[in-house]
């Protein structure tokens, strides 16, 4: 280090490890990657960005949600919908789709009008 740089030089140290303890650090990272993988897949939605997702109002949703239809998560006052769950949840119950069918038959009418 010299008087006008007082920041440290890297070191760099070499450890030797028996095979089964590489084994064991090689079996640990893979399972933590798959840990981050699954952490960064969990998406969650505010009530406004699940209402969006789904194409259909704010308190449709929460009508949903008060009906049993849909699994959310509440931290204190929030709302939370885990985006994987949400899609999974629409796709069994056909929610989206039977939403949008009277207004299918509605504009239909109209548009015969």
């Amino acid at each position: 280090m010299s008087a006008g740089n007082l920041t440290p030089s890297p070191t760099t140290i070499a450890l030797s490890l028996p095979q089964d303890q590489l084994e064991l650090l090689q079996t640990i990272q893979e399972q933590n990657d798959k840990i981050l993988a699954a952490m960064n897949a969990s998406v969650w939605l505010s009530e406004e960005e699940a209402a969006d997702r789904l194409k259909v109002s704010v308190s449709t949703l929460r009508k949903w949600r008060a009906d049993g239809w849909l699994s959310y998560h509440k931290i204190e006052k929030v709302v939370l919908f885990q985006a994987a769950e949400l899609d999974a949840e629409v796709k069994a119950r056909g929610l989206v789709q039977a939403s949008l069918s009277p207004l299918m038959k509605t504009a239909t009418k109209r548009s015969r009008a």
